[in-house]
């Protein structure tokens, strides 16, 4: 299945200043297996070392340095690796300090070798405060996202619909009849979500039934890696944060909506912990005044969204039936349609960028205005609300537009694309197109 990353991966390969690169996100959402399939393109050799699967393979960079550590692995592997065609992909890194740290001297003592690695739970390895002699500078991080909209459609077979979203414009919009089939496929992809195996999986039974269980398989499968995030505290407390987390999308998180009876400074850890893991993100409340954005990020004021609407939605307790996928409704459309815009808002961004994305809320006392997100655009501030809907009150927009004096703010919405009254509509099939619709104005 084409993933976005792979242009990526690809513009790095003939970069002059190219370093090695250590790729992030959560489990299941294909880092390895699109830096295999990197690996084994034309012209390359993979090698591949994962350290959980052969943890005798750790010896092999306890000397920290690129010529031993390439010797010892050519002789396990019974290949060679030359620098010039070799991709060594380490798989599992953080079970190895001494593997991450000998990325800066890979860097440093053999540049030409194109060294890739890759870690389930690489987060919580950069932060346990063990590894004292990190390669600051020597390496490149970059982050992946579950399956975008765009490469969900691509992945069943719509590629000629993917198309008309990129070519559409102000001008000449989406017809109406693809408009419409757009909007059914959005509501598929909520069901469906972007983790890699239920696409594959409905792409190729077209079973919403089997992709549901691999879903459930999938959730099963993060509870059960708890215990790897360390035994600071009940590990239940992290399960009974996940399990609250879908309801509380869209909304300004308080602790107290998880449990009234435990202090929000017994959960805020495992908060914490489950953001290291990729399957929930903050999404902190910001002034809104001016670049950068986080340096008025409004401190313990944040909405949180989960790693994929799909797995949000089996969460909830989803039961799939016969229903007509234009028609299916959702008890919490808005939260769900704010949850599919923020992981599409990742899913473009640049890889090498931290994910962030903002909210504002009027910081006016007994104020109600909101708007969903902020994001820069040609060096301004643009406002985005969200709406289920084709229809519903600007409010919280155009009060955000009047404060901030800014001139443009985006809906997503079912409505049409269009521009009215410096409101530009994106439907939300076209969250991909944001960029291009603001254009450099």
């Amino acid at each position: 299945m084409y993933r976005i990353f792979m242009d990526y991966l690809e513009s790095r390969a003939t970069d002059s200043r190219r370093v090695p690169l250590l790729l992030r996100g959560a489990r299941q959402i294909g880092k390895s297996h699109a830096l295999r399939d990197y690996g084994s393109r034309p012209g390359r050799q993979l090698v591949e070392v994962n350290l959980e699967l052969r943890p005798e393979l750790v010896e092999c960079f306890r000397s920290r340095q690129p010529d031993e550590i390439v010797r010892q692995l050519e002789a396990v592997a019974g290949t060679s690796i030359d620098d010039a065609t070799t991709v060594l992909f380490i798989d599992e890194i953080q079970e190895s300090n001494d593997a991450l740290i000998s990325l800066r001297a890979f860097k440093e003592q053999r540049p030409r070798l194109d060294v890739v690695a890759a870690g389930s739970l690489i987060d919580f390895a950069l932060n346990d405060g063990k590894l004292r002699s990190f390669p600051v500078g020597r390496i490149n991080f970059a982050w992946m996202h579950p399956m975008s909209f765009r490469e969900f459609l691509l992945a069943i077979g719509e590629d000629k619909i993917a198309a008309c979203c990129a070519s559409a414009t102000l001008e000449k919009p989406p017809a109406a009849a693809i408009h419409a089939k757009l909007l059914t496929l959005v509501r598929l992809y909520f069901i469906l979500g972007g983790m890699p195996e239920v696409v594959a999986t409905y792409a190729e039974t077209k079973s919403l039934l089997a992709a549901s269980r691999v879903q459930t398989r999938l959730s099963q499968g993060f509870s059960a890696d708890f215990a790897k995030y360390g035994a600071r505290y009940d590990h239940r407390k992290l399960q009974r944060i996940l399990v609250s987390a879908p309801r509380l999308v869209g909304k300004q998180f308080k602790y107290s909506q998880i449990d009234p009876d435990t202090k929000a400074r017994d959960l805020k850890t495992p908060l914490a912990d489950l953001e290291r893991a990729g399957l929930v993100r903050r999404i902190p409340a910001v002034s809104g005044n001016g670049l950068p954005l986080a340096a008025e990020e409004r401190e313990g004021i944040f909405k949180i969204q989960m790693l994929d609407i799909g797995l949000m939605l089996n969460a909830l307790g989803l039961s799939i039936g016969a229903m007509p996928l234009h028609a299916a409704l959702f008890i919490n459309e808005g939260a769900l349609a704010e949850q599919f815009v923020g992981q599409e808002l990742l899913a473009y961004a640049d890889p090498e960028q931290p994910p962030q994305i903002y909210y504002w809320s009027r910081e006016a006392k007994g104020s109600q205005a909101e708007v969903d997100f902020v994001i820069s655009h040609s060096g301004k501030v643009i406002p985005i609300e969200v709406k289920a809907g084709a229809t519903g009150t600007l409010r919280s927009l155009r009060q955000f537009m009047l404060d901030k004096e800014c001139k443009v703010g985006v809906r997503f919405s079912q409505h049409p694309l269009s521009l009215t009254d410096g409101i530009l509509s994106i439907p939300l099939y076209m969250v991909s197109e944001l960029h291009r619709l603001l254009g450099t104005g």
